[in-house]
This record gives structure tokens, C-alpha cells and sequence, in this order.
């Protein structure tokens, strides 16, 4: 039996709402595919849904800026996430660091020898593709130690000691041996 456009408004409505209440701010939609399923049908967008929940959409994600724990300002939410559990393990970092032998192309985070670049829209945009097939060539010309993510190492579950389980190895080591 075929579901009418009111189920998946009041299911859609339902996810984000208790997501909003457990974790005090909206969803993305990769936390919550089925809503986002739910959402297409019923409201034709996810940020239309979001906004018929009665809360504020976030149109582009990697628009606003997000001020992290150590102060850093971060490019997206994600990447507030990334410099939080760097700060969270008093891991020293930098943001936005410009690659070598290229002033205009930076990478997310830098970590001793590790650099740290999180593909959010990886797949997405042509243009941002392009963008991370350049910095994967720098990279490899000049032998960086990059560490590559994704929204999979974030979302649903965080999986960042796992994913950065050489950053972690490498700063326990040094706390062991001060």
C-alpha cells in the first residue's frame, strides 16, 4: 500500500524533532537517512522539512562558520567536530594550513608530521572534487603524511580514533616517553 504525503511529513517531522531534543541541534541528513527519505517525499527538501519542524535550516553546510573549543573558527560543523576531539585528546594542531609549493590551497588541520583533510562534499561538486584530486597530488609529490575523511568517520557514529588512530599513537608515544 502506497503512503500519502501526510505520513511522511508526520514521520519526517517526528525524526528530526526527537533528534533535536536529544542532541540540541538539527540533524544532518546523513544522521538520519530514513527521515531524509522521508523528508524528499513529503516536503520535497530537506531544508523545507527542516523549516516545517519550526527550526532554523542550515542551506549550506559548509557556509557558516563554527567556533570550536580551543577558539579555533572552523569551516563547517564537521570540522568543528574534528578540531573538538583533537582538543579533547590535547592534541596541538593548526588550522588552514597552506600546502607546500601552493598558496592557495590549504588543508584542514595539521598534526605534527599528519595532515588532516576531511572530504565533506566529496562526491557532491565537480568543482571540489577537483579541488581534493589537487591537494591528493600535492600530497604525494611531496610526501605528506595525509590523513583522508569523510562524513562516514563522523556520522552516524564517530569513528575518529579509529580513523586518526596514527595521530593517537604517535602523541601517546610522546606523553609516555616525557
Amino acid at each position: 500500500m502506497r503512503k500519502s504525503e501526510s505520513y511522511y511529513k508526520e514521520k519526517t517531522l517526528k525524526g528530526i524533532n526527537d533528534f533535536v531534543r536529544s542532541h540540541g541541534r538539527i540533524p544532518l541528513k546523513v544522521e538520519l537517512p530514513s527521515t531524509y527519505t522521508f523528508s524528499r517525499k513529503g516536503f520535497g527538501t530537506w531544508n523545507k522539512a527542516i523549516k516545517a519542524a519550526g527550526h532554523m535550516p542550515n542551506p549550506i553546510l559548509f557556509a557558516r562558520k563554527h567556533i570550536a573549543l580551543d577558539g579555533h573558527v572552523c569551516d563547517s560543523f564537521s570540522e568543528m567536530i574534528i578540531d573538538n576531539w583533537l582538543y579533547s585528546y590535547s592534541i596541538p594542531h593548526k588550522i588552514n594550513v597552506h600546502y607546500p609549493k601552493n598558496s592557495k590551497l590549504t588543508t584542514d588541520f595539521v598534526v605534527g608530521d599528519y595532515w588532516i583533510e576531511f572530504f565533506g562534499l566529496a562526491g557532491d561538486l565537480i568543482a571540489y572534487d577537483k579541488n581534493v584530486q589537487r591537494k591528493l597530488r600535492i600530497a604525494k609529490d611531496q610526501n605528506l603524511e595525509l590523513i583522508k575523511l569523510y562524513p562516514k568517520d563522523l556520522y552516524p557514529k564517530n569513528i575518529l580514533e579509529k580513523t586518526l588512530q596514527p595521530v593517537l599513537y604517535h602523541y601517546a608515544k610522546a606523553f609516555v616517553f616525557v
